[in-house]
């Protein structure tokens, strides 16, 4: 049976080098295009790809206006679409959700995890809870412009503050990541992450849909948490807050966080964000 390919469409001449030859020493058949009407154009031949790769920024159609027109196309037999972004900001993520596509791949990732989310959508395909778990980011994503109908009493300082907490901790979480081992179970690491989020908000009050947001931010930032995996545990944080593992890990962050100085840079953030710790 011949081996289904990937299209890849990226403007950049050495960057779409580098992917393709990257994927095809992973085993894979990639057909690229230097743009989304290229790229469409191969859907007219290629009509089951196994997954399609695209740039968010194009010349002539970019990958936004490419991904909807492929759905259109597409219509009840999708493939998974993944972006190829240089931006990892959720509203670039939410743009990309609302156009159809799957997941992201962020330029300045290791090649390693480029290939592994590839070869994990590759395997998935298209499933039944794709559109339902779409639908979810989605409604995390876009409290991030409409988190309550008095949004705009939100002062963009504030919203620079609570990026600016994010940016802090994903760094020290990209820097650190190697320090955890494979051993470290899921709950121990969402439980790290709750902690460093919690010293943030824990002055604020408690808001769930800005907790969500801010964790779900965080593992679209750094990994650190599987992202097909963030959604049931954020739907079901009340459980797992008592199991002892999260419990560990939540200390373990909070304790950090105040070596990297989130306190302090949450005083200094006049930010509404809100947020709540375990009890």
């Amino acid at each position: 049976m011949p081996v289904r390919p990937i299209i890849l469409a990226e403007d950049n001449d050495k960057l779409r080098r580098l992917y393709s030859e990257m994927l095809e020493a992973a085993g894979f058949k990639v057909m690229h295009a230097s743009d989304g009407e290229k790229a469409i154009s191969l859907l007219h031949k290629i009509v089951n790809p196994q997954l399609i790769i695209l740039d968010v920024m194009m010349p002539r159609l970019d990958g936004i206006q490419t991904c909807a027109r492929i759905r259109k196309m597409q219509g009840m037999n999708p493939c998974p679409i993944l972006f190829l972004t240089a931006l990892d900001s959720p509203e670039t993520i939410l743009e990309c959700l609302n156009a159809g596509g799957d997941d992201y791949l962020v330029k300045s990732a290791p090649m390693a995890e480029v290939v592994e989310r590839v070869q994990y959508w590759s395997r998935k395909g298209s499933s039944d809870d794709g559109a339902e778990r779409r639908k979810k980011a989605i409604r995390e994503l876009e409290s991030l412009s409409d988190d309550d109908p008095n949004r705009g009493g939100e002062t963009s300082d504030g919203i620079s503050g609570e990026n600016a907490i994010i940016d802090l901790i994903a760094t020290f979480i990209n820097e650190t990541n190697e320090a955890f081992t494979e051993k470290e179970e899921t709950f121990y690491r969402f439980g790290y992450l709750v902690g460093l989020v919690g010293a943030y908000m824990k002055q604020m009050g408690s808001q769930e849909r800005r907790f969500h947001r801010m964790v779900r931010n965080l593992v679209y930032r750094t990994d650190f948490i599987d992202r097909k995996e963030i959604d049931a545990l954020l739907e079901n944080y009340e459980r797992i807050v008592n199991q002892n593992q999260f419990q560990e890990g939540w200390q373990h962050g909070q304790n950090v966080a105040a070596d990297i100085g989130v306190p302090q840079k949450t005083r200094k953030a006049n930010s509404a964000t809100a947020g709540a710790s375990p009890s």
